[in-house]
């Protein structure tokens, strides 16, 4: 007996398998706003570029985590796969904002008020990212932990939450690495051979040139997006979010490194 899709399409077997009920394309799509919602028609890229980043990051924190596991087991083979596959990722990120750069400034003007206080900043998933990356900078945590403003009960309203806990109490990506290299008793000034000398730990000198990869693609994108948000609304427009709008996102662009070890070897070599 035949049977209609809420997509509209129709399959022959009630429990058939098909494309728009395998990916949920109805609700995927239901979270977006009506047409009749937006400010301006170029709100619909504004909004699809930023669900596509919580999207793509929640795949990141599922492949990190399955990552640090992949580490505690000395996996190191699959711990690169999975890093590689995480930069990869990381590489969308920066072609995404340039699709935002084809908004005139004047238009994201249009509908900017309607975001606030609104802001990046405030993504959950974003900020787990970067603490189960491994990012424990003081000042960092410090701004996570500020108050942002005061609510109605008096208590304060800050970026901190208990999701952001877990990240932080969680090993992180750094740990284990950490950890891997010192149950294998390799410093990391040790994978960094003098060539032609054979490298004895190859597959770790594999991972850490890995990682770094990665480390370094989300700076990138982290300075890609300062330049962005530059070209939208000048330098010194407030932010959304009680940010400074341009100058915060310099600061974030030079944040500390994920796997500071890693980049140190470099000033000992």
């Amino acid at each position: 007996m035949s049977v209609k899709l809420p997509c509209g399409h129709t399959v022959v077997d009630a429990n058939q398998t098909h494309y728009c009920s395998y990916l949920r394309v109805d609700e995927v799509l239901a979270q977006q706003s009506s047409d009749d919602e937006l400010g301006h028609p170029d709100e619909r890229l504004f909004i699809t570029t930023h669900q596509a980043f919580e999207l793509w990051f929640r795949q990141i924190l599922f492949d990190m985590r399955h990552t640090i596991a992949a580490l505690d087991a000395d996996n190191v083979g699959l711990a690169i796969s999975l890093t590689q596959r995480i930069t990869r990722i990381v590489g969308l990120f920066t072609p995404m904002l340039h699709v935002l750069e084809t908004m005139a400034p004047s238009d994201f003007l249009v509908f900017r008020s309607g975001l606030a206080p609104a802001s990046g900043s405030e993504s959950q998933q974003f900020r787990e990212l970067e603490l189960l990356a491994g990012l424990r900078d003081p000042a960092y945590l410090r701004q996570l932990h500020a108050p942002l403003s005061e609510a109605a009960d008096g208590v304060p309203v800050t970026i901190w939450t208990e999701r952001l806990q877990a990240a932080f109490d969680a090993r992180s990506l750094n740990d284990a690495l950490t950890d891997l290299l010192a149950r294998h008793g390799v410093s990391v000034q040790d994978l960094y051979v003098v060539s032609p000398a054979p490298n004895p730990h190859s597959e770790l000198f594999l991972l850490a040139e890995a990682l770094l990869d990665f480390d370094e693609a989300f700076a990138s994108w982290r300075y890609t997006h300062a330049r962005m948000a530059e070209r939208a609304i000048g330098h010194d427009t407030a932010g959304t979010g009680h940010t400074t709008g341009v100058r915060y996102l310099d600061r974030a662009a030079n944040r500390p490194h994920f796997f500071p070890a890693l980049w140190q070897a470099r000033n000992t070599m």
